[in-house]
């Protein structure tokens, strides 16, 4: 029972990895340098984001599946 009831959760904080230098958007952290508080999901960042290392777009980031 606790599972099903967890999977939102761990839906809303999927992280996403960017494909060019390997930044780490984790929703729970959110990223204050471009003003993204937390809690936002990947799916709701700004259309013009990019990521804050490399400044490649929304579309160079892939899901990331932590191994810990």
């Amino acid at each position: 029972m606790n599972v099903k009831e967890n999977e939102p959760e761990q839906t809303d904080r999927q992280t996403w990895m960017c494909a060019e230098c390997g930044y780490i958007y984790d929703p729970a952290e959110g990223n204050l340098e471009t003003n993204i508080r937390p809690g936002v999901p990947f799916e709701k960042l700004p259309e013009d984001w990019a990521c804050p290392v490399c400044n490649r777009p929304r579309e160079q980031f892939t899901k990331f599946k932590s191994q810990l």
